[in-house]
């Protein structure tokens, strides 16, 4: 995600939103408790610092989990882009966390593909694949290692520095990223939105789109248009069956076109833009009443609710009317027991009687 910000030289790693870059501060450090300390200080102060310090190479597994630990903790925000550069023994990080606008955009854009992708997998006949949908997950904040560096995913930077490690994470991930969403959000007017999309072995350089207007407050006509999100984006390429894959240069080139697996309107960009500034500013910023996706989890929880209510009740219906049908059952077993046992007691004085042995009445 990038935040739109002026022309300027070229971004530094981990640059803040609207600068050009800003030079790190070091530190003499050696326990996570020193780290957060100038952490918290400094986000207190206000300063919008990249922090440097040297930590050896076989204590870094478990350095930014222990540090987002302790500052939930201590309800701070989490360090959410660092680097770690193996060369030197230097970690890089930024301590700002995003806003909450930036933060309500990235959780909107990630629970509506979640939804849509439950739906296709919810009426998906091939269980091929459904399997193959079905392994998607959500992996968080990606981390990619290039040139003996470690990069954190993309966050509230400018636009160059965003682009840039797009292009790493297809470029040098073996395979395994094969499609950059980015969204650049004018910041902090929140005015303008653009979407542009990288792919793997795309023509135009790999940009299927690139910074296209999906939102202006200045516009009585908001644009129209789409991204499409095709399984073979998502998976292994290689698992993927030619009717899920994103058409090839030389395909689209031949006319080839395929439904996309999952499709993000800009009618539904801008939804998630505005319910993400409302939230981030309500005093300032309004929804509109369509802005509010209605999550389809939601209405599957109430369906099963219901069913399972209606089955309760099938079932405790079931269970009276088994309950009485026994009761009849022993009811009429007893009558007939008694019965029967009348008939015999009268058989047996009838007997006594025609044999003398009982005096007749």
């Amino acid at each position: 995600m990038a935040s739109q910000s002026p022309p300027a030289s070229p971004a530094r790693p981990l640059a803040s939103p609207g600068s050009g870059h800003i030079e790190p501060v070091w530190l003499d450090v050696s326990t996570i408790e020193e780290i957060i300390e100038y952490i918290i200080s400094a986000r207190h102060r206000g300063s919008e610092s990249i922090l440097s310090f040297q930590w050896q190479a076989d204590r870094l597994d478990h350095l930014f989990e222990q540090l987002d630990t302790r500052l939930v903790e201590l309800d701070e925000r989490k360090i959410r882009r660092f680097e770690y550069d193996y060369e030197s023994s230097t970690v890089h990080i930024d301590i700002m966390g995003e806003s909450e606008f930036h933060y309500q955009v990235q959780a909107g854009l990630r629970d509506y593909i979640k939804n849509r992708l439950a739906e296709r997998i919810a009426t998906m006949d091939d269980p091929t694949i459904r399997r193959l949908m079905q392994s998607i997950e959500e992996r968080g904040t990606f981390n990619i290692l290039h040139e003996r560096k470690i990069h954190k995913q993309a966050d509230s930077e400018p636009r160059k520095h965003v682009e840039r490690k797009a292009r790493q994470y297809i470029n040098c991930s073996d395979g395994k990223i094969r499609v950059a969403l980015i969204l650049d959000l004018q910041y902090p007017h929140m005015k303008k939105a653009w979407v542009s999309l990288l792919v793997a072995g795309s023509p135009s350089s790999g940009w299927v789109q690139h910074s296209e207007l999906y939102h202006d407050d200045d516009l009585v006509q908001q644009p129209v248009g789409q991204v499409d999100l095709y399984l073979s984006d998502l998976v292994s390429l290689a698992d993927v069956p030619t009717a899920f894959c994103r058409p090839s240069t030389v395909e689209l080139a031949a006319g080839v076109t395929r439904n996309p697996t999952i499709t993000i309107t800009f009618e539904r960009l801008r939804a998630i833009f505005r319910k993400a500034r409302h939230l981030h500013n309500p005093t300032k910023f309004t929804m509109e009443v369509t802005d509010q996706e209605e999550n389809p989890y939601e209405e599957a929880e109430r369906r099963v609710a219901k069913a399972r209510y209606e089955a309760r009740i099938e079932m405790e219906r079931r269970v009276a009317e088994e309950r009485s049908e026994a009761e009849r059952r022993v009811a009429e077993a007893r009558s007939e027991a008694r019965i029967e046992m009348e008939r015999r007691v009268a058989a047996e004085i009838e007997r006594l009687v025609a044999e003398g042995r009982l005096g007749a009445k």
